[in-house]
C-alpha cells in the first residue's frame, strides 16, 4: 500500500512540514479575513516608513518583492585558493 503525504501541497510521504501547527499564522489569517482593510493599513505604514528612509522597511520591501539575497559560501585555504572545485549531486531511487 502506497503511503500518502500529510502535506496538502504534495510533499513527500511522511513529511509533516506542511501540517505543522502555526497558531500565529492561523490567527493572522482569520483576522485579515474578518477585516481586510487592516492588512492594507499595515502595508501602507510599511511603505510610509520605507519612504521616510527606515532601513528595516526598505529591506523588508526588497525581500518581499525581489526575494532575499542569495547567501554563498566559499572554501579557501590560507592563501585564498579555492578548495572546492565542484559538487556532484546524485539522486538515487531507494530500492524497495
Amino acid at each position: 500500500m502506497e503511503e500518502k503525504s500529510n502535506n496538502s501541497r504534495g510533499g513527500q510521504p511522511g513529511n509533516k512540514n506542511g501540517t505543522k501547527n502555526k497558531p500565529f499564522l492561523d490567527a493572522l489569517r482569520k483576522s485579515i479575513a474578518q477585516n481586510p482593510q487592516k492588512l492594507r493599513n499595515a502595508a501602507d505604514k510599511v511603505l510610509d516608513k520605507a519612504e521616510e528612509g527606515e532601513p528595516w522597511a526598505v529591506n523588508f520591501l526588497a525581500d518581499r518583492t525581489d526575494g532575499k539575497a542569495v547567501q554563498s559560501t566559499t572554501f579557501e585555504d590560507a592563501e585564498g585558493n579555492s578548495l572546492l572545485q565542484a559538487i556532484e549531486v546524485r539522486f538515487v531511487k531507494p530500492s524497495e
